[in-house]
């Protein structure tokens, strides 16, 4: 049998593929691959070797979908050898497609919620409001309403800034954090009262509800009410940043209990209940692509007989054709006849796979073969595709058109052997699944970590934030692989976006007494104390007097306390505080 050295099993596995990853591979939502969990595909020790089969024979597998019509599977033998070649070498250039030389964090964010969304926002928020006084209605006479100003995009950006910021401080109830009591920590009341909050969060909307179109007419459209604001944000995803080889697709579910007809139930998703979104993602980072929302089997269109599956795969992809990309998916969606379609497409794609999927053969259903743990793979080949059955500690079917009858021996950890360790021989397509199926995964993993706390009766609103939430963590993504030097984490990242939209906004609240000459910005009020910053190594540039464009840098270990503003001792923690235009 032919053998392999570590080095060169490695290079057949990452042949064209990207760097490598930082993280551990995770398993599928619906099908775990055996004790893979628990160990990285940067570690292959063993040679590898093709598994043997004695008695060859050719299984037809007959199908009738437009030019996919049949499969003719052979079991794999050494005799045979065969290199998944088929596929072109991967050219693109992954990287950010944007100038990002002075961007500051609020930029990133602003390259995927830009001003159009801010101005769509408070256009249509302002005339839901319109809409509704038109109604005549008997309001008491310390309702809110009666404060009601229509708003404008700097108080659009400073309601967003105050939403974000409620995800880094999380609190059982919106009114806390305008609450008095001693243990209020947060000045949300600096930046807008709490029944100004409360009225944008009434009216806030992203369409005209005087067009929309009721269900079951003709033209009724199920994401009428949030659709402007996807229309926006979701195209620009692709426009920032060209991905890497390896691409993951998989379900997400989107928090939401209320009354949608699209509402799902995923029992195998931490989130069970919600709205569902079939997501695009790198591999490697997490950087969301493409996300569509799932209303229901009507959504996308397809011929009556084919899988909604397929269609998903294959309009998420559009776009990334004839280019040498690999993508990865679970047994929601793989078929011999999506992967067929994908090969003539010049991608190529990997998966756990049921075993009774159309064109399948049946020779590797659990009947027919029957495995049990430490059992060799068994591999069956129809041209550039190749079925693998395993068991290690449950059995799976993988299908995959970019490995061959390649295995490799792991060492892991088990109880169960007095070394603390056992060898399993997994074929390395099990092994290249579990290090790039997760993309979707880390995304959500990103998403979950400071979302918008709060919950909301409409469901426009969960997707709204969904918007947000995304615009966050791809803009993070892309600002850390931009700037490798004083990376801030995810969550000095929010604040200094919470900064940024704040920078033009001053509070038109009333408050009693003298009012002053003229409104200033909340760097110029309140109590502001100075600050060393907890990394020692940590020294950003100073707002006040570094100056990047004039070749003026310089860095600073201070810092305002409550601003989250870098600024030296002297004269420049002055200047900030108590001049309008504060720059040297």
């Amino acid at each position: 049998m032919a053998s392999f050295t570590c080095e060169e099993a490695i290079s057949l596995v990452f042949h064209d593929s990207e760097s490598e990853f930082d993280s551990e591979g995770e398993n599928s939502s619906d099908e775990s691959l055996g004790n893979s969990g628990d160990e990285s595909f940067d570690e292959i020790e063993q040679p590898t070797r093709n598994i043997a089969i004695d008695n060859l024979h050719v299984v037809e597998s007959n199908t009738n979908d437009n030019d996919f019509t049949s499969f003719s599977w052979e079991f794999y033998s050494y005799l045979d050898p065969f290199e998944s070649d088929w596929l072109p070498d991967y050219i693109e250039r992954p990287g950010i497609l944007v100038d990002t030389t002075e961007f500051e964090p609020v930029d990133y964010f602003y390259q995927y919620f830009p001003e159009e969304a801010f101005n769509l926002i408070a256009a249509e928020t302002n005339r839901y409001a319109d809409q509704f006084f038109d109604t005549p209605v008997d309001f008491s006479p310390s309702s809110r309403f009666h404060t009601w100003t229509d708003t404008s995009v700097d108080e659009i950006k400073a309601f967003v800034a105050l939403q974000i910021a409620m995800g880094l401080c999380n609190k059982p109830a919106i009114s806390d954090y305008w609450n008095t009591y001693w243990l209020t920590t947060t000045n949300f009341g600096d930046v807008m009262s709490r029944n100004r909050f409360e009225l944008l969060q009434t009216f806030l909307h992203f369409n005209d509800v005087a067009n929309q179109v009721s269900k079951g007419q003709d033209g009724y459209k199920p994401l009428f009410k949030i659709q402007p604001l996807l229309d926006i944000c979701n195209p620009l995803y692709e426009k920032v940043y060209q991905p890497k080889k390896c691409l993951s697709i998989d379900e997400s579910m989107i928090k939401f209990k209320g009354r949608i007809f699209f509402r799902q139930y995923l029992p195998n998703k931490p989130t069970k209940w919600g709205i569902k979104a079939f997501v695009l993602c790198e591999s490697e980072s997490g950087y969301c692509l493409k996300s569509k929302i799932y209303t229901g089997k009507d959504c996308f269109e397809r011929d009556s007989d084919s899988l909604l599956s397929d269609h998903v795969v294959l309009s998420l992809l559009e776009g990334y054709e004839n280019k040498g990309h690999f993508v990865f998916m679970d047994n929601f969606y793989s078929s011999p006849i999506l992967y067929a379609k994908l090969e003539s497409k010049k991608i190529g794609a990997c998966g756990t796979v049921r075993g009774n999927r159309r064109g399948m053969p049946k020779e590797l259903l659990q009947q027919n073969i029957k495995l049990k743990k430490g059992d060799d793979p068994v591999f069956m080949r129809s041209g550039n595709m190749v079925a693998c059955a395993w068991h290690d500690t449950k059995r799976l079917t993988m299908l995959s058109t970019i490995d061959t009858n390649l295995t490799v021996d792991k060492e892991i950890r088990s109880k169960d052997h007095a070394s603390g360790h056992r060898t399993v021989e997994k074929p390395v397509a099990v092994a290249r699944y579990n290090h790039s199926m997760a993309g979707v995964d880390r995304f959500d993993q990103m998403l979950g970590t400071y979302q918008y706390p709060h919950k909301s009766v409409k469901w426009y609103h969960t997707l709204y934030h969904r918007a947000k939430e995304t615009a966050l963590v791809n803009a993070y993504i892309v600002y850390r692989k931009a700037d490798k030097q004083n990376i801030l984490d995810p969550q000095r990242f929010r604040q200094h976006v919470i900064n940024g939209l704040l920078e033009h906004w001053h509070s038109n609240r009333k408050r009693k007494g003298r009012p002053s000459i003229a409104p200033l910005p909340l760097r110029m009020t309140g109590q502001h104390f100075p600050d060393k910053f907890e990394n020692k190594k940590y020294k950003p540039d100073c707002e006040v007097c570094s100056d990047r464009k004039r070749g003026n840098r310089r860095q600073t270990s201070f810092c305002c306390k409550q601003c989250n503003v870098p600024l030296c001792i002297s004269p420049c923690f002055e200047r900030y505080h108590t001049l309008k235009q504060y720059k040297m």
